[in-house]
């Protein structure tokens, strides 16, 4: 049993910042070097997690086919609400069945993966047989220092998966609760509001976390899988940055121009990374064999082989 990718799109916050907009000019050069990143996404006043969520889902959702989803998953860190869960609210506005599981999973850069696998296992019970995956962050609102302010970027995707006879999938996950101090928020959302509060990155340790356990966890659903490497067609790995990525794509044996990157192009977009890269390289990862890989906070990486 696999998953196969009916559909998926993509939505960015409308407001583009450059990374000379938060430095000083002669210090765009150095940190445009080190990261890859020219400009990120951020949401205006008029948008938000859900605003954002559903033009990616109305690129790929209309009155035609709304009523064949079974299952709504929104994966965010970023809620607009926390009760209700923000996916009933997009429930409503899709106008899905009421016959439809729906919630939200908490989780960042390794969630897509995650999402997957438990796609993967409502599919195994049969219990449903059409799931929409939404993805969605808007880390701006956290990020008020400097080191993160550059780097991370607001988007949202939208992946209606469904059963596949077909299709193969594997799975790897690695969690490091201990870790889980290095990529924060400041304090509690019993202590400060979203306004007052802040994203905290220890830069150096998650760059140590990722450069050590990816490339492990990698090699490990390759092995236990016994998956040809050489058959891989793409690898798509969340979009941390340049320094973070290119170190970890050194200790993976496979070939560059099999590796896809949009970090240049879009910073780092959390949760909806991995299905951007699916999105903006669509009509390319068709019928190929792919290996996914989230990594971040948590601490956790995510790995998985598909077939599309």
């Amino acid at each position: 049993m696999g998953i196969k990718i009916d559909n998926i799109s993509h939505c960015l916050g409308s407001e583009i910042k450059l990374i000379s907009d938060f430095v000083p000019y002669n210090k765009v050069a150095n940190i445009t070097k080190r990261t890859g990143i020219k400009k990120i996404y951020r949401v205006s006043k008029k948008e938000d997690l859900i605003t954002l969520c559903y033009k990616a889902c109305k690129k790929i959702i209309s009155k035609k086919n709304n009523h064949h989803i079974d299952g709504l998953i929104l994966l965010t860190q970023s809620p607009k609400y926390n009760i209700p869960s923000n996916s009933f609210i997009l429930h409503k506005m899709l106008n899905l069945k009421k016959e439809c599981m729906v919630f939200d999973i908490n989780l960042g850069c390794s969630g897509y993966v995650y999402t997957l696998s438990l796609a993967n296992a409502f599919f195994k019970s049969k219990q449903l047989k059409k799931i929409l995956i939404i993805t969605g962050d808007t880390y701006s609102k956290y990020c008020k220092k400097l080191n993160v302010k550059i780097i991370f970027s607001d988007c949202a995707t939208a992946t209606i998966v469904s059963a596949s006879n077909n299709k193969k999938i594997e799975f790897q996950f690695y969690s490091d609760g201990a870790k889980s101090e290095y990529l924060k928020q400041r304090s509690s959302n019993y202590q400060k509001n979203i306004n007052e509060n802040s994203l905290e990155m220890d830069g150096v340790n998650v760059f140590n976390f990722s450069l050590e356990h990816v490339p492990m966890q990698i090699k490990k659903l390759i092995s236990i899988n016994k998956i040809n490497i050489k058959k891989i067609d793409y690898l798509l790995l969340h979009q941390a940055s340049k320094i973070v990525n290119s170190n970890i794509e050194r200790k993976i044996n496979i070939d560059s121009k099999k590796i896809l990157r949009n970090y240049s192009r879009f910073g780092n977009t959390v949760s909806s990374s991995i299905p951007l890269l699916i999105s903006q390289f669509k009509k390319k990862l068709k019928k190929k064999k792919l290996l996914l890989c989230g990594f971040g906070v948590g601490l956790s990486v995510g790995v998985c082989y598909i077939e599309t």
